[in-house]
């Protein structure tokens, strides 16, 4: 050792933690477990299981002795399956914990790439690669998502994050990261708390990315595709019903929470406005493709909302339901006669899907 640096104590790498939800999904799992494996440098993973139908965590156990197991007695949604995880590493120290789908494979320095992000970028609190297809990997899925300005035709619009492979690597700042995978550090949590169990499934990870920065943290995308991303195999097994349902209600909620804004962000009834075009044009896009069930669930969304009944669906009496089905119906046909209905292509507009059709 130099002798400048003789009784210096060597700086420690950080504590980095890995959490993905496994939810009936064991083949996905070990394919993300696969090429975690082979990570450079490695990190801590503890894999959460959010109630599968058969538990997986023995036989992860034997295949991959490296990891950490947990498992929820009930299913949490993406919220409590990524909360217990984040507990489990704070509680060991951790000092920056990457959210990761089960659905994916990464790339082996995923982890150096975005610790580097991070050391020269040390006032963003939560970073994420751009985001590729699995069955195409050349083609982004999601890069940098921005949320609810004046000016633009959705809640959500595109922000483009340019690849470019840098050192120190390229950040572009961002409103929201996607929950596909994000690194996120633990005083981030320690100061705004955890993901918000209300929302259960869907826009909870936009809801935690603005609460980050009303804490006075950024949020950016790492100009570099790390990840692949099979995408929305959740709702490939149970149906677009369910999609429709909590892209719906907690759309509905995340406004709530952050309409208003400044700096040009749509104010709370201008912002309902948006989300009341978007709730009716998702219920008539799935009425003309003969998807009946899947449009009560948008309106069972809009009921729920407006009824403040957020976390996992619960069969229940709707008595509004008729009511407001009457009137979007009595709206759709008029707007059939009027032959003013927007087509697909021009529904597209009023909302980023940020890869959740």
């Amino acid at each position: 050792m130099p002798p400048d640096l003789a009784g210096v104590a060597p700086v420690s790498a950080p504590n980095v933690w890995i959490v993905p939800v496994n939810f009936n999904g064991l083949e996905d799992t070990r394919k993300c477990l696969q090429s975690l494996e082979k990570l450079s440098p490695p990190a801590s993973v503890v894999v959460v299981d959010n109630a599968s139908t058969v538990d997986p965590l023995p036989d992860l156990a034997v295949e991959f002795p490296w990891i950490h197991l947990a498992r929820n007695s009930t299913n949490g949604g993406w919220s409590g399956g990524n909360n217990t995880g984040i507990r489990y590493a704070l509680d060991r120290g951790s000092d920056f914990i990457i959210l990761l789908n089960n659905d994916t494979v990464v790339r082996s320095d995923l982890v150096s790439r975005l610790l580097a992000a991070a050391a020269t970028r040390p006032e963003f609190g939560i970073i994420g690669p751009v985001i590729r297809f699995m069955d195409e990997p050349e083609k982004v899925m999601t890069d940098g998502i921005g949320f609810n300005r004046c000016g633009t035709k959705g809640v959500f619009y595109h922000i483009p994050v340019p690849e470019v492979v840098a050192d120190p690597p390229a950040v572009t700042e961002v409103d929201i990261v996607n929950g596909c995978c994000m690194m996120v550090r633990a005083e981030v949590f320690r100061t705004v708390g955890l993901i918000e169990d209300r929302f259960f499934l869907i826009h909870e990870e936009s809801d935690f990315c603005l609460r980050v920065q009303e804490a006075g943290f950024n949020c950016g995308v790492l100009a570099e595709g790390l990840v692949w991303h099979k995408g929305s195999t959740a709702f490939k097994r149970s149906g677009k019903r369910w999609q429709r349902y909590y892209d719906t209600r907690n759309l509905g909620l995340l406004l709530s929470r952050h309409s208003g804004r400044s700096n040009g962000h749509r104010g709370f009834f201008r912002s309902y406005a948006v989300y009341l075009r978007y709730a009716f044009h998702r219920y008539c896009h799935e009425r003309e493709d003969g998807h009946q069930d899947s449009a009560n669930a948008v309106l069972e969304g809009l009921v729920d909302v407006a009824t403040r009944k957020f976390g996992p669906h619960r069969p229940r009496r709707r008595w509004s339901l008729p009511l407001l089905r009457c009137l979007f119906e009595a709206v759709r046909r008029l707007k059939t006669k009027k032959s003013s209905a927007p087509p697909p292509e021009a529904r597209k507009d009023l909302w980023l899907d940020r890869g959740q059709e």
